[in-house]
C-alpha cells in the first residue's frame, strides 16, 4: 500500500510541476516574421534545473524564469489575469500570456499566447507544435 501511495504521489507532484512550467515545448514562428527566423526554423525549450535549455539549431541557452516584478518592466500595463510567464537568456525572451493579450506599448497582440523577443525589442509570434 505504502509503495502505490508513493508512486501515485510522485506521478501528482510530476504533474503539478508540468503545470507550472509552462514554458517546456517545440515552437516554430508565426508567419513570416520578417526573415528573422529561417522558414523550418524550431526552438526546442527543456525544463532543467531551476530554468529552461533553449535549444535552437544545435545551440543552447539556458533561460532562466522572470519575477513578477521584471516581467512589469518590460510590459507595464499587463495584468494578472494575463497570466504572464516569461523566462529570459541572454540573446532572447520567451514569454507565454492569455491568448489575444494586447501590448499596446509594443504595437503587439499574442494570438497564440507564445512569443519570443529579441533584444532590440522585436516581438515575434510562436505557436507551440508539441
Amino acid at each position: 500500500m505504502r509503495r502505490v501511495l508513493g508512486v501515485v504521489l510522485a506521478l501528482l507532484l510530476a504533474g503539478a510541476v508540468q503545470a507550472v512550467d509552462g514554458l517546456s515545448g517545440t515552437y516554430a514562428p508565426v508567419g513570416a516574421n520578417g526573415g528573422a527566423f529561417p522558414a523550418d526554423a524550431q526552438l526546442v525549450v527543456r525544463a532543467e534545473g531551476r530554468g529552461w535549455l533553449a535549444m535552437f539549431r544545435g545551440e543552447g541557452l539556458a533561460l532562466l524564469p522572470l519575477t513578477a516584478m521584471e516581467q512589469h518592466g518590460l510590459f507595464p500595463g499587463i495584468g494578472a489575469e494575463a497570466r504572464l510567464q516569461c523566462a529570459a537568456s541572454r540573446a532572447f525572451l520567451l514569454c507565454r500570456v492569455a491568448p489575444g493579450t494586447e501590448f499596446p506599448d509594443k504595437g503587439f497582440t499574442s494570438k497564440t499566447g507564445y512569443f519570443t523577443a529579441l533584444s532590440d525589442d522585436r516581438i515575434f509570434e510562436m505557436r507551440r507544435i508539441d
